[in-house]
């Protein structure tokens, strides 16, 4: 996803590290477009259209005569082709004249000249210029049912007109220069189930536009700059399986309404400004595979997602939330993130029955309890981030189990006891962080640490531990090696660290 750089910061939360950096969220279907069967563009029933016949037709769709008579506006420019267009085929010449009118306004409204592909575009029959697909339905009439001009270099607005294509079924324009705000003609669209606007610089508020449209399933209005609440009416939309409003500017608290979307499975609502707290019943529903909501304002207690059953990625972190963590009954699930929040007590025992769990982030929390060694019987585990908390007693030896694990992240916290001796049979390694901690004794750096061909940083100061770092360790040539090694006599004797405390 884009970052949007207008989005506000945390006030007192910043990232500690460059921590576990976060996978793409699963991939947005992607409906078939229709097929074009060649015969319905035979050019038969040639029927001329009257000016009087077109002018009718679109003042129904652009009743302001003001727009229509500045020769500036897309809808003006759209009306002279129309003019120029007149001998339309086809037994619905009403509905055919429309919109081929609607799509010249968009082609208008948005720069159409400079659209990185514009074939056929104005000439011949609609069904045949790009991005546009038809079926045929009764009668043989022909109507627009989809719309794909994502990446297209669209540059302008989106403008109301296209709410009057009501054959619509999908629209895909994200990826473009799109500004202005979502017309409110869109609610017409009954037929839509796919609208796919993200990744543009769309402002204004949601409101209650897409509240009647039943027959949504894909909403993507992701990385723009939409601002307000989010509309209640959204938990309507019962057929609605994938919803994502990320990195907007939306405000308010999480909308209730949604915990009614029995087909719901992917929600993601992360990088905006929503407040409140999650409702308890967002835990018990059953459809979801992901929910992101990181990055907001959000506080109070995670509920339990126990009957979540479906679950694969959740990720709450970057947030306010209090008290302990919840337990998490999917065995589908694959990434877990609470990171900087404020949890309290201990970590569940139960995590350790996540047995598909690839990442496991709890880093800058208040988390005040040993480390359970039944971690080490979620054997997936890939990135552990347990940093910035209060735990303490020994790092377990079980971990030495973890042999998928590339980050292990265990740095500011109060843990005591031996420096591991058993990190050289993790072959995949690339970061380990144990600084600043408690922990004593002699370093203990196996021969086999040579091996660990993938390690990139290995930071062990602040600690109290004493020993040599070896040629082994130095011939890996790492981009961090850090330990206690400043000094005389240092603490640490490491010739190759790239910096000493």
């Amino acid at each position: 996803e884009e970052e949007n750089p207008g989005t506000p910061p945390h006030p007192t939360q910043q990232k500690i590290d460059d921590g576990i950096s976060k996978s793409e969220p699963p991939a947005r279907p992607l409906p078939l477009s229709p097929i074009e069967p060649t015969d319905w563009l035979e050019v038969s029933d040639l029927h001329a259209i009257t000016a009087e016949e077109l002018q009718y037709i679109v003042n129904k769709i652009t009743p302001d005569a003001s727009i229509l008579g500045n020769p500036s506006t897309p809808q003006s420019k759209a009306l002279e082709w129309a003019k120029n267009d007149m001998n339309i085929y086809n037994v619905e010449v009403a509905s055919r004249v429309a919109q081929r009118y609607c799509l010249a306004t968009l082609y208008y409204a948005t720069n159409g000249t400079g659209w990185q592909t514009n074939a056929n575009w104005g000439n011949g029959h609609e069904c045949e210029w790009y991005g546009v697909g038809c079926e045929a339905g009764e009668n043989n009439v022909v109507s627009v049912t989809y719309l794909d001009l994502n990446s297209n270099r669209l540059d302008g607005t989106i403008p109301r007109e296209v709410g009057y294509i009501t054959s619509l079924e999908q629209i895909h324009l994200w990826g473009n220069n799109l500004v202005g705000s979502i017309p409110s003609t869109l609610s017409q669209l009954v037929k839509l189930h796919t609208l796919y606007l993200d990744k543009n610089h769309l402002d204004g508020e949601m409101a209650d536009t897409f509240d009647k449209l039943e027959n949504m399933k894909h909403l993507d209005l992701s990385g723009n700059r939409l601002r307000g609440h989010i509309p209640h009416g959204l938990g309507s939309l019962t057929n609605l399986r994938d919803l994502r409003l990320s990195n907007n500017f939306l405000t308010s608290t999480f909308p209730v309404s949604l915990i009614s979307l029995s087909n719901l499975q992917t929600l993601l609502l992360d990088s905006n400004a929503i407040s409140g707290t999650l409702p308890s019943l967002v835990g018990e529903m059953r459809s979801l595979v992901t929910i992101r909501i990181h990055e907001n304002d959000m506080k109070g207690k995670l509920p339990s997602f126990t009957d979540a059953e479906r679950l694969e990625e959740a990720h709450f972190d970057g947030n306010y939330f209090t008290g302990p963590i919840p337990h998490f009954g999917s065995p589908r699930l694959r990434e877990l993130y609470i990171g900087q929040n404020a949890l309290t007590g201990s970590i569940p025992s139960n995590i350790g029955n996540l047995v598909k769990l690839e990442i496991l982030d709890a880093n800058a929390n208040k988390l005040n309890s040993t480390i359970p060694t039944s971690i080490s019987n979620a054997s997936a585990l890939q990135f552990l981030d347990l940093s910035h908390n209060k735990l303490s007693g020994d790092i377990p030896r079980g971990f030495s189990n973890l042999l998928w694990l590339h980050e292990f992240r265990l740095d500011h916290n109060r843990l005591r006891g031996r420096f591991p001796d058993w990190f050289g049979t993790m072959e995949r390694l690339e970061i380990v962080h144990l600084n600043n901690n408690l922990l004593g004794g002699d370093l203990d750096l196996s021969l086999e640490m040579g091996d660990l061909d993938d390690l990139l940083e290995f930071a062990i100061e602040n600690n109290d531990l004493s020993g040599v770092v070896g040629e082994a360790m130095c011939d890996l040539l790492l981009d961090v090696l850090t330990a206690d090694c400043w000094g005389s006599p240092p603490r640490v004797d490491c010739s190759c660290c790239t910096e000493c405390f």
